[in-house]
Formats: C-alpha cells, structure tokens, sequence
C-alpha cells in the first residue's frame, strides 16, 4: 500500500507538471506577443513624438506669420483709411467746384436768356454766336468731364 500510495503521489506531482509545463508554453507565447506589441508600441510612442513635435513647429512657425501678415493688414489698413479719406476730401472739393460751375453756367444762361428776350427785335438772324454762348458751351463740357472723372474714380 505504501508503494501504490507513493506511486500515486509521484503519478499526480507529473500531472500537475505536465499542466504546469503546458501552461508554461501557453504563458511563453503570450509574453511573446506583448513583446512583439511593446516594440510597435514604442514604435507607435516614437512616431506620435515626432508628429507632436512637428505640429508644434507648425504652429509656431503660423504664429510667427500671423503676427507679420496682422502688421502688414494693419498698415495697409491705415494706409487705405487715410487715402479714403484724402479722396472723400477731393470729392467734396469736386463737389464744391461743380455747384459753382453750375451756378456759373445757370447764372450764365439765365443771363443769356435775359439779355435775348430784351434784345430779340433788334438781333437779325445771320448774326455770328456771340463769345458768351462758348464759354457757355465750355463750362458745360468743362463740368460734364469733371463729373465723369469723379464718377471714374469713385468706382
């Protein structure tokens, strides 16, 4: 009896190492396969790294042009205000000059039409224009072009 219960003992001590050594193997390979995912893994960390730090360049470097592109946008921008306001200042002047043109040339016309309702039974009808239907004609196509050069650089 005391052999079989030894023989027993010995038959289950190589059972429980034949589990043991099965899961051994089993445990080897998936050490294995943590191996093989750590060196992606790293790999993996490597490359975030280096994206991460390109990104931060790139954001520095587009920092780096905004602050330029804001200083020059914003030199320009005074720049075109003050020519805008230069050019509102030579419209009024234009303006001022063309409401006194047409005063001009209304004060002229009425003073034509004054001048011929008093002295229309003395002039015959071969008499040559008289000087002050050109400056007339002058003024009006004087104002037509300033009018036209001011709509010109308005648009």
């Amino acid at each position: 009896m005391g052999s079989l219960l030894g023989l027993l003992i010995e038959l289950v001590v190589v059972i429980l190492l034949g589990f043991t050594v099965v899961y051994c193997v089993i445990l080897d390979r998936r050490l294995q396969r943590l191996r093989a995912d750590e060196k992606s893994m790293r790999q993996t960390v490597v490359d975030l790294g280096l994206a991460t730090d390109r990104a931060e360049r790139a954001i520095d470097a587009l920092r780096q042009g905004i602050t330029e592109w804001e200083g020059t946008i914003g030199a320009r921008v005074r720049a075109a205000e003050n020519s805008n306001e230069k050019l509102l200042e030579t419209i009024q002047a234009g303006d001022e000059v063309l409401d006194r043109i047409s005063r001009i040339v209304t004060g002229a016309r009425k003073a034509m039409v004054d001048i011929e309702t008093h002295q229309a039974p003395v002039v015959a009808a071969n008499i040559p224009p008289r000087p002050m239907d050109n400056t007339v004609a002058a003024a009006e196509a004087f104002a037509n072009r300033a009018r036209q050069r001011i709509l010109n650089q308005a648009a």
